[in-house]
């Protein structure tokens, strides 16, 4: 387990963010597309891509994707070489979830409700959101 560091939210706070997994898998493929799609569904809770800017831009790799649910429940994912994470942990929905490479730290402003692809058509795409990114 990798010790957290202090970092500093966008839009102000403290989060103890994770510093850099050095040694992640490949995400297997498919980076930046819903991965629950109906065509595409691997059971997963939670899912998506996080990239260097909300346009896209090149993936990040060994950052975290901190999940906090319902339950008070915490755990992390990890970005993989293609910037994918992903997990079939069981969630009490509504959840809150930060991204983080130390110093860098992303709060996604608002809880997410129920499972889903983070990539998918409304959320985290370009001309929506944007992608998840890092800074």
């Amino acid at each position: 387990m990798r010790a957290p560091d202090a970092g500093t939210m966008s839009g102000g706070g403290t989060f103890m963010c994770r510093t850099k997994v050095g040694s992640v898998g490949s995400g297997n493929h498919n980076a930046g597309m819903d991965c629950q799609g109906v065509c595409h569904n691997h059971g997963f809770t939670l899912s998506g891509t996080v990239f260097t800017s909300a346009g896209g831009g090149v993936a990040v790799v060994g950052a975290s994707i901190t999940v906090t649910d319902k339950g008070g429940k915490t755990f992390d994912m990890v970005t993989q070489q293609n910037g994918n994470f992903y997990t079939t942990t069981p969630v009490q929905f509504p959840v809150t979830v930060v991204a983080s490479s130390c110093p860098d730290v992303q709060k996604m402003p608002v809880a997410i409700t129920s499972a889903g692809g983070c990539n998918r058509n409304g959320c985290h795409q370009i001309g929506a959101e944007g992608h998840i990114h890092l800074p």
